[in-house]
């Protein structure tokens, strides 16, 4: 698992069958010190992580599809929790 930050959410009008009714969302991966480390990607968020909100997501493919409860499933990235802000403890 790796951290994220929401940067955006996306709409398709067209998608894979093995997508409908998943939310699609836009991650930055970051490093440690919470600063961008690679390229933005989609990822699937049952969570309901908002813009800005920090996640940990996973790229293990059998367990996406599990999830998703098709073999054919296309995506590679899932949100798997949403970091609690630790500055307002």
């Amino acid at each position: 698992m790796q951290a994220a930050k929401v940067i955006g959410n996306a709409t398709a009008t067209v998608k894979h069958p093995s997508l409908e009714g998943w939310r699609l969302i836009a991650l930055q991966p970051v490093d440690i010190n919470n600063i961008a480390d690679g390229f933005p990607f989609l990822a699937i968020d049952s969570l309901g992580a908002g813009d800005g909100e920090m996640v940990f997501f996973t790229s293990d493919g059998k367990s996406i599809r599990k999830m998703v409860g098709r073999n054919d499933c296309p995506i590679r990235f899932a949100v798997q929790g949403i970091i609690d802000n630790q500055e307002a403890v």
